[in-house]
């Protein structure tokens, strides 16, 4: 009981310290004029560790203090930060017992791959959205799009997987998650339940 209590304390420390980051730290870590969205690091890492309605929570916390902190185009960050979380843990979380089973059932593999591979396509996917949305409106409030916004955007997204690529062992491990186990392809076989982490 206790230990899932820290584990939830440990969970809302590292979603406030995102925000914290993001606002105050973020900033000041251009690369090439572009600022790397340490909130979009911490939803992938919540939605592989944690499943789809943490992303979903996660994303709408952002979404709303972002919004009401830090407003760009109106309700964009109220609506994209949570729809994206919730579309992209589709993808990324952790299949359920019963899905795994059924694709075995079809002769499939019927595993999950590797958490930290899905927490850096899940923040890649996350960051695609995020910065497509961005050019979306850009292009729709009139101004011209040139070549320097499409590689701007493009590396948002490089540098936000590889923020999200440096800082999801240590979270991970803070927030109690055991490095991956490769699976064995017997056990699978016998329809027995890989070790989630």
């Amino acid at each position: 009981m206790r230990k899932a209590f820290m584990r939830q304390v440990k969970l809302l420390l590292i979603v406030l310290l995102g925000y914290l980051a993001q606002v105050t730290i973020m900033p000041y870590v251009k690369v090439g004029g572009v600022v790397p969205s340490m909130l979009i690091a911490v939803i992938a890492i919540i939605t592989v560790g944690y499943g789809k309605l943490r992303a979903l929570w996660v994303g709408a916390f952002y979404g709303i203090v972002m919004e009401t902190m830090l407003p760009t185009v109106k309700m964009m960050n109220l609506m994209l930060y949570p729809v994206s979380a919730l579309f992209c843990s589709v993808f990324f979380a952790d299949k359920s017992a019963s899905r795994l089973q059924y694709e075995r059932s079809a002769g499939k593999a019927g595993r999950n791959i590797s958490p930290l591979l899905r927490t850096i396509l899940c923040a890649a996917m996350n960051a695609l959205i995020y910065e497509i949305v961005n050019v979306v409106y850009m292009y729709l409030g009139g101004t011209a799009l040139t070549m320097a916004q499409v590689n701007k955007s493009l590396n948002g997204v490089f540098y936000t997987t590889l923020l999200t690529a440096l800082l999801m062992l240590p979270v991970r491990k803070l927030l109690g998650f055991r490095k991956p186990k490769p699976e064995n392809p017997v056990e699978l076989r016998f329809g027995q339940r890989p070790e989630r982490d």
